[in-house]
This record gives structure tokens, sequence and C-alpha cells, in this order.
């Protein structure tokens, strides 16, 4: 049965319009135009059918009258012809199930690669064929006429990638039933010359020892051509460098020597290698080939002496380097390289040797070592193993030769305090110093002062080291003292080591307060009470032993002149006439505390802390406007109180 189903966009109903109501039907609502009855060709080769679809509840045109109901007209018709056509019998056929093409790698895209022919025995359009490709191949690189069957290339070739390819081609008859027929269709790539040979690296170098003989082989150089057959086959030639030196083999890229080498003569050799396939387009890759000669150690390390001889002070530090032993070797490369070593019972005492550069050195102290000698062997050898065939040894002498050495001190600085009024005799310190010297008159020292030793304030026992003072010191003078001591031993020439003392002088109270000024005016006829000077007193002992000062009159009567306060304000005590007396003497004393110890020698001692009011005294002369102040010595005061001191406690 014939059926033609019409799709619409709405719902709607549809007719058709014909004297042929007796073959064909159409679903109303559906729209499927189906066949009523069989149909004859020889009797009715065609048929043409009007159908209208138009929206439900719209009048129809049966009449074909123009009937408008609403605005705009809510219907359309469509003319329809049918060709009535002969049984499709028979499916495309092909001669034979497979096909093959062959094409080179290098077919220019478009070109046809061959024709697909298939044959169909039925008659007008049941009998036409179209050709296609099926969906699974339609990513290969091929297309084929719908019509004509020509397969063409639609995208370039490689055959390094992908040397053949395997598709299926249908053939499609133009009947109401369409059959198909298939055929298996391979395209087969065919390689052409388009890659030049490949050397893996565009630079080599390769060593090759001297003394190789001719014919050595030196490198089996390959090149790759990705190409096959007879356009991946090489040839190799040498076109630039030392081709004089060197042979290489055509087919296998073998390369050998023509001569022998020396490296103590020449070290660096190049060739530039062409590699060449012989396919029909000639194409080449060039590789550049350095050839490095290795030495070989044909000669071994030689000493100029076999026996050295050094000598060096014992006082050097360690790392001191004492000499330098050299040994030769002719080859000239690596195997050229000379190391030392130090062997022998007596490599330990002291001395090691640089292995590079043959530098003799001390690692301790030689003191122990004076005048002395130490031997001990070095062996020169190549790189690598010792096999007893090359290398060479020689001994060396060190011959430690002894100093004289300063004595060294104790201490770089010694520090004491002393009291001012220490007596003469008094040991302030005591220095040391030691020398290391083997030789016994050598290490014998004695100590002096050198400098600073102001006043000639002390002295230093050349043996011993004790400083002691042999003048009286005075703090006021000389509160320091930087003494340079030495201590010079009995070699020869003799040696010398220095040290510094320093020794501070602390303050006692030995120094009476002094009036800043001893006079002073004050007019005649002036009221009792007058204020003629405010005192004032210095000292030049060091706190605590400054003051504060107390000031006083000495010996006042009762019908004395003037009163003095004890913070040294001095007064009149009456009306002065100058006619009468025009000049006063006042002493007056400044005073501060001060303790004095008193102890006896038949027991043990007892210290008797007394307070004594230590008066400095001054006359005061008075001439009517002028007052005159002195002050007597402080030794004189001092001697008079000791004087009266027998052991008690009491205040002047």
């Amino acid at each position: 049965m014939f059926l033609i189903q019409l799709i619409l966009m709405y719902v709607f109903t549809v007719y058709f319009f014909s004297n042929t109501d007796i073959f064909f039907t159409i679903d109303p609502e559906t729209g499927l135009l189906s066949t009523t009855t069989s149909l004859d060709r020889e009797i009715i080769a065609d048929f043409n059918l009007t159908v209208e679809a138009a929206e439900k509840n719209n009048p129809l045109h049966k009449d074909k009258a123009t009937v408008i109901v609403g605005f705009p007209s809510l219907s359309s018709q469509i003319e329809m012809s049918f060709e009535v056509t002969d049984i499709n019998q028979f499916s495309p056929s092909f001669r034979e199930p497979y096909v093959t093409f062959s094409t080179p790698e290098d077919l220019s895209v478009g070109s046809v690669i061959g024709k697909i022919q298939a044959e169909d025995r039925d008659y007008g359009s049941n009998g036409a064929i179209m050709y296609g490709i099926t969906q699974e191949n339609l990513y290969l690189p091929f297309s084929i006429g719908e019509t004509s069957g020509l397969l063409t290339l639609i995208r370039e070739l490689d055959f390094e990638k992908e040397g053949v390819y395997y598709l299926q081609i249908k053939a499609m008859d133009g009947g109401w039933v369409s059959k198909t027929g298939m055929v298996n269709v391979t395209v087969v790539v065919t390689d052409v010359n388009d890659n030049p040979p490949v050397f893996s690296s565009s630079e080599y170098i390769i060593s090759l020892p001297e003394n190789s003989d001719i014919g050595s082989n030196v490198f089996d150089i390959k090149a790759t051509d990705a190409d096959s057959g007879v356009n991946a086959q090489i040839v190799y030639s040498l076109i630039a460098g030392h081709v004089d030196k060197f042979l290489i083999d055509s087919r296998s890229g073998t390369i050998t020597t023509l001569v022998v080498f020396d490296y103590e003569q020449e070290q660096n050799f190049d060739l530039t290698i062409k590699a060449t396939n012989i396919g029909g387009l000639t194409l080449f890759s060039l590789s550049y080939f350095v050839i490095q000669i290795s030495d070989v150690n044909e000669f071994k390390p030689i000493f100029s002496k076999k026996e050295l001889n050094f000598s060096v002070f014992k006082n050097v530090p360690a790392g001191t380097v004492i000499g330098k032993i050299t040994a030769t070797d002719d080859d000239q490369g690596p195997e050229g390289q000379v190391f030392y070593l130090m062997f022998g019972q007596k490599k330990y005492m002291g001395f090691e040797i640089n292995k590079i550069s043959g530098e003799i050195f001390t690692t301790r102290s030689l003191r122990s070592q004076g005048n002395s000698h130490t031997d001990f062997k070095v062996l020169a050898k190549n790189p690598g193993v010792i096999t007893g065939t090359n290398v060479d040894e020689t001994l060396v002498r060190v011959t430690v030769i002894d100093i004289n050495e300063a004595p060294v001190f104790t201490s770089v600085l010694y520090v004491a305090n002393m009291s001012e009024d220490s007596p003469i005799g008094t040991s302030v310190i005591t220095v040391s110093a030691l020398d290391e010297d083997s030789i016994l008159d050598w290490n014998r020292f004695f100590f002096n002062i050198e400098n600073g030793n102001t006043n000639s304030s002390f002295a230093v026992n050349p043996s011993s080291g004790v400083v002691s003072i042999i003048s009286l010191l005075d703090r006021e003078l000389w509160s320091h003292y930087n003494l340079t001591l030495t201590a010079t031993d009995n070699g020869s020439p003799p040696a010398t080591g220095t040290t510094n003392v320093i020794i501070n002088v602390n303050d006692v109270n030995d120094n009476a307060p002094k009036l800043t000024f001893n006079e002073a005016h004050v007019k005649e006829n002036q009221p009792q009470g007058t204020v003629v000077a405010r005192l004032n007193a210095s000292d030049s002992d060091l706190v605590p032993n400054q003051g504060p000062f107390t000031y006083l009159l000495v010996n006042p009567s009762t019908d004395s002149a003037f009163s003095l306060t004890s913070d040294g304000v001095l007064v009149t005590t009456r009306t002065f006439d100058r006619e009468q007396i025009s000049l006063y003497q006042v002493l007056v004393a400044a005073t501060f505390n001060i303790t004095v110890e008193a102890t006896d020698q038949l027991h043990f001692p007892v210290n008797n802390s007394i307070y004594v009011n230590y008066k400095g005294f001054t006359n005061a002369s008075i001439d009517n406007f002028y007052l005159f102040l002195s002050l007597p010595l402080l030794s004189n005061f001092l001697s008079f109180l000791i004087r009266n001191v027998r052991g008690a406690c009491f205040a002047i």
C-alpha cells in the first residue's frame, strides 16, 4: 500500500479534491495519505492530487468557490503528482567484493584515486545508482562522487604516518524502496623520498686514546630515514675537516683511523659527515664530529734530586710553608698530572705535604724540636692506583733551627691599687714570665722597669719580679702609674718580653683645708654684728676627705672684736674707730672630722676610734678695713696632736 503523511504545525482537518477517490484516501486528523487499491503502471502511470489543510470548523472548498470566514484565511492547498513505477527487483552489485587502489603519498589534494562501478538490472529510477562512504569511514581523507563513483583525495597523505586505509562504499538505487550493495575498498599509500636522513645528534664528541693502531674503530655513526625501501637507504661520506686522517664506511657509517695519533703533538680533530639517501629525490643531512685524543700514561714522574734539604725556625706557626718539591712528567694530559704523598716513620713529626702543589708545611709547633733533623720520604705518582712503574720517590731532610725566643709574661696587663701613705718597701705586685727555650742558659731572664716610673717611685726585683715602693707616694701629684716592665733572657742575642703594670694611688686625708682668701675689710663706725666676710676653704684630698668644714676662732677672748659662726660668717662684736686701731690679726681654724687609731705594743691591737676636729689655722689681720687670714701647717698640728695622744679618745 502507498502511504504519504502530511506533517503540519497545527492540528488541521485535511481533504483532497480529485476524481481518483477510488485509488487514495487521507486521514483527516494525521494527514496520512494511503492507497485504497493496487496500482498498475500499464493502466495509469501518473496521478495528480490537490490536498487542502484547514482549521477545524472552517468551511471546506469542495466546490472551489471562495468562502472567507475571518481574515486572513486559515487554510492552504497543495498540488501533488505521483508516478507509478515498476517493482524494484534488483540490488546494485559489484563485480568484485574487494577493490584495491594504490596512490603515492605526495598525491595532490583533489586528485582522483580511482573509480567505483556498480550495476543494477532494474530500469528507470530503480536502476539509477548513487554512491556513498559508510558512516564509520567518513573521517578518512577520501570522498566519492554520488553519481560518478570517483574516489577523490580530500586531505594530504603521509606514508610515514599511515600506509594503508580500509573503507566501505555503498551503492544505492533510486527505487521507491531503495536497495543497496557494498564493496570493500583498500587504498594503499606508496612511499616517496620526502624525508632526509637524520642523525641522532648534530654534533658528536668522541675520545680516542693516543697510539691507537691504524684502522682502529673510532665510532659507528648512524642516521635514520623515515622513508622506506630504497628511499631509506643511506650513504655516508666525509666532506670536510681532517679527512686525510680518518676513513668512513659508506654503508655502515663506521669511522676508522688512517694514522697513529700522539697526544703530546695534537689533541683535537674534527670531521663533517654527510648522510645521503639514494631515492629519486636526493636528500641529505650533515653532522659535526669532534675526535679528542686522550692521553696514555707513557711516562712516569721523575724527581730531579734524590735528596732535598730544607730548614725552618722552631718558632714558626702551624701552616708555615718550609719548601716545595717538584717532579716532572712528560705526559701532557691528565696522565701527566703528579700527586705527592709523604711516607716513612717520621711522617707525623709536624710536617705534611700538599698532594697537588708539592708544598711542605708545618702542622703544629716545633718548639720541642729545636736543633734537630727530621727525615721522611715523598712519593710522586700519576692518577690511579700505584703500580710500581708509575712512581718516583725522594728523601726530604728538614732541619729545625733553634732560636732565642723572648720570655712571655703570664699576663699582658697587671693592675694594682696602693694607698698614698704606703711606706717605702711595701710590695705592690709580683709579675712572672715563661721562657720555652730548650737551651738552659737562654731560658734564664731578669726583670726591669723600662718606662713610666715617675719620680722613681718603684723598683722591681730582677729575679723574683716583686714590684715595691722605693719613694713616698703622693696622690695629689701622681694619681696613677703605667709601668712598662721587661723580662730579658741571656740568649745571644738577648730577647726581651714586655708587659704593663697599672698602679692606681688611693687617696688618704693628708692635706689641711685652705681658706680661699686671707684678707677682708670693714668700715669704721659700723654697728655691732656687721658682716666682715663669708669664709670658704678648699682641700686637695678626694671625697670623703674634703669636708664639710667647720670654722672657728683660735684662742678667742671675751673682749674679741670679732666672732665667727661655724659656717664661716665673720662679724664684728663692736664699733671700730680707725684712728684708735687700724689693724687686727685673727687666727681662724677650718676643721673637719678625722679618725685616729691608737694601739699599744704589748697586747693585741686595740682600735680606739676617736674623733678629732682637725683644724686648719689662719691668722687674720684687720687694718680697720682689712682682715688678714692664714692657716698653719697640718704637720705641725698633727705632731702636736700625736704627742698628746695616749690611747684615749678625745676631741679637740
